[in-house]
């Protein structure tokens, strides 16, 4: 089997373009957010993937639908739901096997939120991909707490009120992960605030990933990405040991669509961070302003309505990733 890529980012901070643009080379299957790993044993995930967390298998389901059926559809996902069945007590390694040979002769191209949660996690998914190329992909805390700000209201609005009513194109996030992740809890009353999130993923993957080999694993900026796509995917792709061309390259930041930028099935319709359903990923990259502003630790967080301000432990691992603080 093809060696995985395993992208390690947590949601808005560009994982779903990442492993979308990948999946324009035809070395690679750009899969959309599987989850699997982020669990031991397979019934783990189905059990916690129910409403209104369902929206954390709609991406397994796609990619098995695509792999199995070739299709989007309503009966592509009860086909994966069926291939699921027969696995369901099956350890999550195993079935992860399986998933990449799905993919195969491409390599499997994973970005999957979950993982990025918890140290814990991260660790199971490094011992489980051994051979897997793993992308630390960051984003500057302050632009990816913006980009959380729609989906997440969106979600605790429709949680409370009508989430029975949701459409396919309503963002919709799993509620219990957004008052685990999302919320200071320290404050009267608690307030949205991701920057703990934020701290919590990078620093749990700068810690493990540090004395990694360098074939192993990097460390990527997704606004370096934006800033000057043909060089810094090009090297990307020499890092990953496949065509890097100018030719292919370019294709690549041409291509218009792939299979999961878009919402699927209402068995099925999400899989993907909220950005990427916005616009194709050639338009974002048009549109890209490229690097993002230097970040004021002394500005109150435009999502807090208290004044709080960028904590000093996430302002120095920003530092130390290369972003710049004033």
């Amino acid at each position: 089997m093809a060696r995985p890529v395993i992208i390690l980012a947590s949601r808005e901070s560009g994982g779903s373009y990442l492993s979308a643009i990948l999946g324009a080379h035809p070395e690679f299957y750009g899969a959309p957010q599987l989850n699997v790993l982020a669990f031991e044993d397979l019934w783990q995930l189905r059990r916690y993937a129910r409403v209104p967390r369902d929206s954390n298998i709609h991406g397994l389901l796609r990619f098995l639908g695509d792999r199995l059926t070739g299709e989007q559809s309503v009966q592509s996902a009860y086909a994966a739901m069926r291939w699921m069945g027969r696995r369901i007590e099956e350890p999550a390694e195993a079935v992860y096997k399986q998933l990449t040979a799905l993919a195969a002769p491409q390599r499997l191209v994973d970005y999957s939120p979950l993982y990025a949660q918890s140290r814990s996690v991260m660790e199971r998914v490094l011992n489980a991909c051994q051979d897997a190329a793993i992308i630390h992909l960051t984003r500057d805390p302050i632009a990816q707490g913006n980009a959380l700000r729609l989906p997440v209201w969106q979600t605790v609005t429709a949680s409370f009120e009508q989430w029975s009513e949701r459409g396919r194109f309503h963002p919709f996030y799993d509620i219990f992960e957004i008052g685990e992740q999302y919320i200071d809890w320290s404050t009267t009353p608690p307030v949205f605030d991701p920057q703990f999130a934020w701290h919590r993923t990078h620093r749990a993957a700068f810690d493990l990933l540090k004395d990694a080999p360098s074939d192993r694993a990097m460390r990527l900026q997704i606004e370096t990405l934006f800033a000057a796509p043909d060089q810094t995917l090009q090297a990307l792709l020499q890092w990953l040991g496949v065509d890097a061309s100018e030719a292919r390259v370019s294709a690549m930041l041409k291509a218009a669509q792939t299979p999961f930028d878009g919402t699927g099935s209402y068995a099925a319709p999400f899989g993907a961070d909220y950005e990427i359903f916005r616009q194709p990923i050639a338009a974002q990259f048009r549109a890209s302003q490229g690097q993002s502003n230097p970040i004021e630790t002394d500005a109150p967080l435009p999502w807090r309505g208290d004044g709080g301000r960028i904590v000093p432990e996430v302002a120095a691992l920003a530092l130390e990733f290369g972003y710049s603080i004033v």
